[in-house]
């Protein structure tokens, strides 16, 4: 069930409004208007979500994905190895 909260809500109550987001997403409004979203995430899918919504990771896929398709496959070392490089990017 998605909630909706007014910046100053969020503001002034920002535990209580952190711990409804367990429940479902959180949009943030600022003079009715959605601004931002709340959304619960646990440590073990930080990282997943972080790579499911990073723009230079999803290039890097398609350009691997070119890459199988032309030439039969991409090392998994390769991959495994930009994939670490985008991660310690990513938790700076």
């Amino acid at each position: 069930m998605v909630q909706f909260v007014n910046v100053r809500e969020l503001k002034d109550h920002l535990s209580e409004v952190i711990r409804r987001s367990h429940g479902g997403d959180v949009v943030v409004t600022s003079r009715g208007k959605p601004k931002a979203v709340l959304h619960s995430v646990s440590e073990e899918d930080l990282e997943d979500y972080l790579l499911a919504n990073s723009p230079k990771f999803l290039r890097m896929l398609e350009t691997s994905y070119r890459e199988y398709r032309r030439k039969g496959g991409v090392p998994l070392k390769r991959l495994l190895a930009q994939t670490e490089r985008e991660l310690a990017r990513l938790r700076r």
